[in-house]
C-alpha cells in the first residue's frame, strides 16, 4: 500500500487497546502490534519473522497452533477463552501482574488463506470481578446466620448438626464445636415431637401452623423454642436448615393467660395483689394481646396492642370498642381483622401470618395466635389473640433462602464446567482420530496410493462409534435417550448373552447364573438392559484381577411401601430384579455416594472413561426403576437392578436375520431432513436399492408434495426438523394420506425420550447415528407388512 496508508493503519493498529498479530501461511509473524509489545516485553523487530513457538517457547501452544491450522487450512475461526484455556500466552499487565486473557483466531482474504489474524483480549478485570462477587456472596450468607437473633443449625440427612450459629450456641449452652456433630434429637426433651418434626423435614412437608418443641439446655434447664425447617440439597446431599426462636417469654405470657382462663370465677375472689401480678405479667410482655367477646367488643387490651394499634390505624382502642369500628377507615385490615376473629370465635385453634402497610415503615408482617376463652362449663365465650411482628424473621428467612439458591446454583455452574471438560476430553481425542484419518486419507487418494486406505477408514469408523456411543452413554445418564421398551424376558436374555459374558471374562473368573423360574417380564428397552449387564460384568471383572466368581441373578419382589434404594425412593409395586455380584476388591464407603457421577470412576487413570455406571443409572431410570449397589472392602460387590413387572403377554419372535441387504422394488419414498449430508447419504442409498426417492429440506418443502397425488409408499423424516418438526408433519401427512408408512430419525429431541409415545400404527423409529444397511432393513420391514396386508 502506499507509504501514507501504511503509516495510517500501523498508527491505527498501534492505537486499539487490544492485542494484534498478522500470521503467515507458515505461522510466522507479519505484524505484532505495540499491545502485544507491552504485554510480552518483546519489541516487534524481534517478533516480526518469528515463529511463535520461537517467541515463546515455555508456552503451551498446541490449541492456539490447531487453531491457526484451521483458519489457514479451512478458514474456521476460533475463539479460545481463558476459562477453558488459562494462561495460554505468558502475558503480564503494564504493573506486572499475570494479565488473564482470551485469543481468537480468524482468516484474512480469500480462499486459499495466506494470512490470519490473532486478537488478544484483555479479561483480567471481569475475571477478578467475578471472583470478587463470589467472595462477597459467601460472605453475606455467612453475615446473614451469624448475626441472625434466633438460633440456626444446619442438620444433615443422619440427623447430625453440621453448621450452629452463635445464637444457637448462647441458645443451648454449648460451645459451638460442641455441637457440630451432635445428633440434634439429643437437644429435645420430647423424643416423639421432634423425631414428628425431623419426618415432616426430611419429607420437605411444610407444617400448616408454627411448631414448638421444648428443648433441654447443657444445664439441664427446659427452654420453650418455636421451630421452623426448610429442606434442601448440594452436591446430592440432603440438608435441613433449622430456626429456633426463643419464645420462653411468650410461653409464660400465654400460660399466665391460659391459667386465668381456667380459673376465671374463681379468680374473682383472689386478692387484688395478685390479679396485678398477672395484669403486669400481660402489661410488659412484648406481644400485642387483645381478647374480643362473641359480639365483637374488646374485653381487655394491653399497652403494647393499644400503642400499636394506634400507629397503624390512627385509633386508640379500649375495653368495650367494638372492633368493626376501629376499623372505619380501613375495610381491607377490617376484612382480614374479621375473618381472623371469626375462625377463633368459632372455636378454631391457629396460628397465621399477615402482611399490614404500616405507615411509617412500610409493609411489615405479623404473626397472630388465637385461642378460645371457655368459662368453668367449658362453654367458650371469648377468644384471645397474641400478635408478634416477624418482618425481621421472614426476612432473614428469605435471604437465607436467596443465598441458598445462589449457592446451589453455583455448584450447579461447577458441575457443569466438570462434565463439559469431560466431554470435550473424550470428544477431542476421537474427533482427531477421525479427523487425522480423513486427512491422510485424502492425501493418499490425491496422491493416487489406494493401498491400505482401508485400516485409515476402519480407524476413523471405530472412532466415530466410540463418539455414538459416548452420545448414548450421556443420553442414557441424563435420561434424555430415546428407547424402544419391548416386553423382555430377563432370564432369556440373559442366557443369550451367557457366552459373550464368559468370553469377556478371563479364564480365572468363574461364572455362575442363579436365574428363578416363572419370572414375571419387564417393559425395557433390551439393547440398553443387554449393554448394562455386560457394563456390569466388565465392572465385576476388572474388581476381580487375581480370579474369583460373577453371579449374575434373578428374582421377583413385591414393594408394599415406599422403599428407598440408595438415593432414590422406589414406589410400591411388583418388580423384577436383576443382580451381578463379584467377589473383588470392593469398594471405599466414601466412593459409593458418588459412583453414578459422571466421569466419576474408581479404576486407574486411562482405565475408565466413568459413564458406565451413570449410563445404568439412567437407563434404568428413564425404565422407571432404581439402582441399588452394596459392597464391602475385600468382599465384593453386588449391584441390583429394580425393573417394574409387565403385566402383558410376551412376543415371541423369530430370532433369524436376512443375510443380504433386501433391495426395494420401484417404491417411491418421500426422504424429509435438514442436515444436507445426512439427506444426501440416506438418499443415495435409497437409489442404490432401487427406490425412488423425492427429497425435502424441511417440513414446509415436503407439505406441497404429500398434498399432490404423487404415489408415497413412505416416508422418512427428521423429529428435530426447523419450523415443522417431524411428528407435526406426520400429523398433517396422515391428514392427507392416513395409510402413508412413516419412519422417524432422532438423535435427540425431548419429546420422544418416553419410548416414543407419539408412535402411532404405521410408524417406526431409528435412532442415530445408526448404519445404512439398519435403515434398509426397516424400510423393506415396514413396506412388507404394508404388501402383507393388502
Amino acid at each position: 500500500m502506499p507509504g501514507a496508508d501504511k503509516a495510517h493503519f500501523e498508527g491505527v493498529f498501534d492505537a486499539l487497546d487490544t492485542g494484534l498479530m498478522i500470521l503467515d501461511g507458515e505461522a510466522r509473524v507479519l505484524a505484532w502490534n505495540a499491545w502485544m509489545a507491552s504485554a510480552t516485553r518483546i519489541p516487534s523487530d524481534r517478533a516480526i519473522g518469528a515463529r511463535l513457538e520461537v517467541i515463546f517457547p515455555d508456552a503451551n501452544l498446541r490449541r492456539l497452533g490447531s487453531a491457526v491450522a484451521s483458519a489457514l487450512s479451512s478458514g474456521a475461526s476460533s475463539l479460545l477463552t481463558h476459562s477453558l484455556h488459562p494462561r495460554m500466552l505468558p502475558l503480564v499487565t503494564r504493573a506486572g501482574r499475570e494479565l488473564i486473557h482470551d485469543v481468537s483466531v480468524r482468516p484474512i482474504g480469500e480462499k486459499p488463506y495466506g494470512r490470519c489474524l490473532i486478537q488478544v483480549s484483555d479479561v483480567t478485570v471481569a475475571a477478578e470481578r467475578e471472583r470478587v462477587l463470589r467472595v462477597r456472596q459467601n460472605a453475606r450468607y455467612a453475615a446473614v446466620v451469624d448475626n441472625a437473633p434466633d438460633a440456626i443449625v444446619t442438620i444433615d440427612a443422619g440427623g447430625l448438626i453440621q453448621l450452629a450459629n452463635p445464637a444457637a450456641a448462647r441458645e443451648f449452652g454449648y460451645a459451638p464445636e460442641e455441637l457440630i456433630g451432635k445428633p440434634a434429637a439429643d437437644l429435645f426433651e420430647d423424643q416423639a415431637a421432634w423425631a414428628n418434626a425431623w419426618k415432616a423435614a426430611l419429607s420437605d412437608q411444610t407444617p400448616s401452623r408454627s411448631l414448638e418443641l421444648i428443648a433441654r439446655r447443657k444445664d439441664g434447664t427446659p427452654s420453650h423454642l418455636e421451630v421452623s425447617a426448610s429442606q434442601w440439597t448440594s452436591d446430592a446431599r440432603t440438608f435441613v436448615s433449622v430456626i429456633l426462636r426463643d419464645i420462653n417469654e411468650r410461653h409464660a405470657a400465654e400460660a399466665a393467660l391460659r391459667r386465668l382462663n381456667e380459673t376465671l370465677e374463681e379468680r374473682v375472689a383472689v386478692a387484688l395483689a395478685e390479679r396485678k401480678v398477672l395484669a403486669d405479667i400481660v402489661e410488659n410482655t412484648d406481644a400485642y394481646i387483645q381478647v374480643l367477646d362473641q359480639d365483637y367488643r374488646l374485653l381487655a387490651v394491653n399497652k403494647a396492642s393499644a400503642d400499636e394499634f394506634q400507629r397503624l390505624f390512627g385509633v386508640r382502642p379500649a375495653v368495650g370498642a367494638y372492633l368493626p369500628d376501629l376499623f372505619a377507615h380501613h375495610p381491607e385490615a377490617k376484612a382480614n381483622a374479621e375473618a381472623l376473629w371469626r375462625r377463633a370465635l368459632a372455636g378454631e385453634v391457629f396460628t397465621a401470618i399477615q402482611a399490614v402497610a404500616d405507615p411509617e415503615r412500610g409493609q411489615r408482617y405479623y404473626e397472630f395466635k388465637l385461642d378460645g376463652l371457655r368459662d368453668v362449663s367449658g362453654r367458650q365465650f371469648a377468644a384471645f389473640q397474641f400478635v408478634y411482628d416477624v418482618t425481621q424473621r421472614i426476612e432473614d428467612q428469605a435471604q437465607l433462602a436467596r443465598t441458598e439458591d445462589a449457592l446451589r446454583q453455583s455448584q450447579k455452574m461447577e458441575a457443569i464446567g466438570q462434565l463439559t471438560g469431560g466431554i470435550a476430553h473424550d470428544f477431542n481425542n476421537l474427533l482427531t482420530g477421525i479427523i487425522g484419518a480423513m486427512d491422510i486419507l485424502k492425501r493418499r487418494l490425491a496422491a493416487g496410493k489406494y493401498e491400505d486406505t482401508q485400516r485409515f477408514m476402519d480407524a476413523a469408523s471405530a472412532s466415530a462409534n466410540r463418539a455414538a456411543a459416548l452420545t448414548h452413554r450421556l443420553l442414557a445418564f441424563a435420561r434424555r435417550q430415546p428407547l424402544d421398551p419391548k416386553p423382555t424376558d430377563a432370564n432369556q436374555l440373559i442366557r443369550g448373552v451367557e457366552d459373550l459374558l464368559r468370553r469377556t471374562l478371563s479364564e480365572q473368573v468363574e461364572l455362575v447364573t442363579e436365574l428363578t423360574p416363572d419370572l414375571w417380564p419387564t417393559l425395557s428397552d433390551p439393547n440398553q438392559l443387554e449393554n448394562a449387564i455386560l457394563n456390569l460384568a466388565i465392572n465385576a471383572r476388572d474388581a476381580m484381577p487375581n480370579g474369583g466368581r460373577l453371579t449374575v441373578t434373578t428374582a421377583k419382589v413385591e414393594i408394599a411401601e415406599p422403599l428407598r434404594i440408595g438415593q432414590d425412593e422406589i414406589e410400591p409395586g411388583d418388580y423384577t430384579l436383576i443382580g451381578v455380584r463379584d467377589t473383588g476388591t470392593g469398594i471405599e464407603p466414601e466412593a459409593l455416594p458418588r459412583l453414578f457421577e459422571p466421569f466419576y470412576t474408581t479404576k486407574p487413570l486411562g482405565q475408565g472413561t466413568g459413564l458406565g455406571l451413570s449410563m445404568i443409572y439412567g437407563f434404568v431410570k428413564q425404565s422407571r426403576g432404581a439402582v441399588g449397589i452394596e459392597s464391602q472392602l475385600g468382599e465384593g460387590t453386588q449391584v441390583t437392578l429394580y425393573l417394574p413387572r409387565y403385566h402383558g403377554a410376551l412376543e415371541i419372535k423369530d430370532a433369524r436375520r436376512q443375510p443380504s441387504v433386501p433391495e426395494g422394488d420401484g417404491e417411491t419414498v418421500l426422504l424429509v431432513e435438514d442436515d444436507s449430508s445426512v439427506r444426501l447419504l440416506i438418499g443415495e442409498v435409497l437409489r442404490d436399492l432401487g427406490y425412488a426417492c423425492i427429497e425435502a429440506s424441511d417440513g414446509q418443502t415436503a407439505l406441497p408434495i404429500l398434498m399432490s397425488n404423487t404415489r408415497l409408499d413412505l416416508m422418512i423424516s427428521d423429529v428435530g426438523l426447523p419450523g415443522l418438526n417431524g411428528v407435526q408433519l406426520a400429523d398433517y401427512a396422515r391428514q392427507h394420506r392416513p395409510d402413508l408408512k412413516i419412519l422417524f430419525v432422532t438423535g435427540y429431541a425431548e419429546h420422544v425420550t418416553g419410548g416414543g409415545d407419539f408412535l402411532k400404527p404405521g410408524m417406526e423409529m431409528v435412532t442415530k447415528p445408526f448404519t445404512l444397511d439398519a435403515v434398509a432393513f426397516k424400510i423393506r420391514e415396514m413396506l412388507a407388512s404394508e404388501h402383507r396386508r393388502t
